[in-house]
């Protein structure tokens, strides 16, 4: 189900991305500026080694973007698998516009009073404009949609050769080293 749900909203985040018109005069404050970046950070709950892994996807302001996957829980006997890839300006644009349209720059982000305890989380990092932002996973409610397409679209850039070559290598870890 979990599986479902994240595919859907990629689905729904490619479709922002792909889809949308503007007004020009929304144009200009959609701009992307020179110093955009993002680091998106995703890790699996708790659960015993290996099945815990992390990842973090680090989108920079030039074109030369890259994925950092921890098969385990990190230490230094753990090994760290780091993926480059392009992303196209057009592709930073259509995510900074994505990232404009789900409130990043105008809402108050807020987490919930008693956040869960185990479970997976992930972490939003957007500078732009001289500033830097951060989104913490377990947003109030009427927030989560916006942060979910956030996440669906920076995830999305990871091209789907690199995401099957680290899954292949986790496997491969886990098969390794089995339950502790």
């Amino acid at each position: 189900m979990k599986c479902l749900s994240n595919l859907l909203l990629t689905l729904l985040a490619v479709s922002c991305i792909g889809c949308a018109t503007f007004h020009p005069s929304t144009n200009e404050q959609n701009a992307r500026p020179d110093d955009f970046g993002i680091e998106y950070k995703w890790c699996e709950g708790s659960l015993p080694p290996p099945y815990h892994y992390e990842y973090t996807v680090i989108i920079k302001p030039s074109s030369r973007s890259e994925i950092v996957l921890t098969p385990d829980y990190p230490s230094t006997t753990v090994p760290k698998w780091t993926e480059f890839f392009k992303v196209e300006e057009q592709d930073l644009n259509d995510l900074y516009r994505v990232i404009v349209e789900n409130g990043l720059f105008t809402q108050k982000w807020r987490q919930l009073d008693a956040a869960p305890v185990g479970g997976s989380n992930q972490t939003l990092v957007v500078t732009a404009q001289g500033k830097r932002i951060k989104i913490e996973d377990y947003l109030v409610s009427e927030q989560q949609v916006s942060a979910k397409v956030m996440y669906a679209a920076v995830q999305a850039l990871v091209p789907k050769e690199i995401w099957e070559r680290l899954q292949a290598r986790r496997q491969q870890y886990m098969q390794e080293h089995p339950l502790r």
